[in-house]
């Protein structure tokens, strides 16, 4: 059943490609020093999974994206949940906007691995927003994927309810092998996550199914009033810390990915 996703190509639907246009200056207060990705004609793919709700994968997604697109990078977004929620703050941006020019495209069901080139030939970056149910969907993710990154809550609920997420992952990594693929690299970051709190930091030690990144995005109301015109903190308040978190986990994503950082202190979380 897992090879059905892989041999036989489906139909699938995009909605709402934007047009790609020259991409916007970096806005004021954006970093310029980032790792150089690999020259290949694979683009970079990340993919954001986690079967709970509530987490803020889209949220990590749409803003990894306008980081990669604010970095010059031909960026695009594949929604692969029903719900839609990342096509949704695409609708809302206006032409005027720093993120003009970043595609963003719903998927409806599983890609082959031809389909998926054919879909993300000529970009730089792609961003797998998986949906919160797990199945074919989140498993060829997975398969396309370079690297998976985990959004955890720093809660006791939201980390025992990551197996059924790791045996997707696992099932994932099978079809990869027959592929001639290694296991796809396990990230995770802690997100939503409140200030000062103990738990955070207790939370630390009890990942053990990931790479635990060492950035933690906080709760903050700049995010949610940033989705509501299609922006992103990155692009409505540039210097705040909520932008600087977002930098700092997108830049800890790309020096994982271009290095072997498996203890590396700068990258990974010290527990």
């Amino acid at each position: 059943m897992h090879e059905a996703d892989l041999t036989h190509k489906p139909t699938f639907t995009q909605t709402n490609i934007c047009a790609a246009g020259d991409l916007a200056s970096n806005p004021e207060g954006v970093p310029r020093s980032r790792p150089v990705l690999n020259n290949t004609n694979k683009p970079l793919t990340v993919a954001l999974v986690n079967q709970k709700g509530g987490v803020g994968k889209t949220t990590l997604a749409y803003h990894l994206a306008a980081a990669a697109h604010l970095d010059r990078k031909r960026t695009l977004v594949l929604d692969l949940d029903s719900q839609g929620s990342a096509l949704d703050w695409f609708a809302a941006r206006t032409e005027k906007s720093p993120l003009y020019g970043m595609a963003v495209a719903k998927v409806d069901v599983p890609l082959t691995r031809a389909a998926f080139m054919q879909l993300t030939e000529g970009f730089d970056v792609v961003i797998l927003d998986a949906p919160a149910r797990l199945g074919n969907m989140t498993r060829a993710a997975a398969v396309a994927a370079d690297v998976v990154v985990i959004p955890l809550q720093p809660s006791p609920l939201d980390l025992w309810a990551c197996s059924d997420t790791i045996e997707t992952l696992d099932s994932a990594d099978e079809i990869r092998e027959q592929l001639g693929d290694s296991p796809v690299r396990r990230l995770a970051v802690l997100n939503r996550a409140q200030a000062n709190t103990k738990i955070a930091r207790s939370a630390c030690a009890a990942v053990d199914f990931a790479e635990l990144l060492g950035v933690t995005v906080h709760q903050r109301v700049a995010f949610a009033v940033a989705a509501t015109t299609g922006e992103t903190v990155l692009t409505t308040d540039p210097r705040s810390a909520a932008a600087a978190e977002i930098w700092d986990l997108y830049g800890a994503i790309l020096k994982a990915l271009t290095t072997d950082t498996a203890t590396d202190k700068e990258v990974l979380a010290t527990c």
